[in-house]
């Protein structure tokens, strides 16, 4: 099992998510799915593992292009993982982390709506403004808590 480091919290989902994300496509799937639901901004518990890397490992083996195999649209647990990860700690690196990998998928739209037409494209493109919103909301929500927290307003 994986051991928690840093006082990371639920190193074993961890490390199962882990493994799920090295596996085939739908293992893939689940693991994001699984990042998407966890990684949430808790401040009663320890953050889970850092999974950004996890995360742009699974994207990246996909071109970052995750698709569904039955409609040939974006998977939505892509975009979903990437906003949770970015946004569960409020720290700005994962915030400009986040977006950097929506953009990468935004590029990887791009490049398929050219080379062979992408009935999905438009809504896939909204999904990924979704997310890429998401992460700019919360890095307003933190530039403001630092203002809170240094006394500024």
């Amino acid at each position: 099992m994986t051991e928690p480091t840093d006082g990371d919290s639920f190193p074993e989902l961890f490390g199962v998510v882990q493994d799920y994300s090295q596996r085939d496509h739908n293992h893939q799937v689940k693991a994001l799915r699984v990042i998407s639901a966890a990684y949430l901004p808790l401040f009663e518990v320890p953050p889970m593992p850092d999974a950004k890397r996890l995360v742009e490992d699974v994207l990246r083996a996909n071109d970052f292009l995750l698709t569904d195999p039955e409609t040939g649209g974006l998977e939505p647990a892509a975009v979903d993982a990437v906003v949770s990860v970015a946004t569960s700690r409020l720290d700005e690196e994962d915030l400009k982390w986040g977006a950097g990998c929506l953009l990468n998928v935004m590029d990887a739209l791009r490049q398929r709506a050219q080379t062979e037409g992408y009935e999905t494209y438009v809504l896939d493109a909204d999904d990924v403004l979704d997310g890429l919103e998401a992460i700019l909301a919360a890095d307003i929500v933190e530039d403001a808590i630092e203002d809170v927290l240094e006394g500024g307003t």
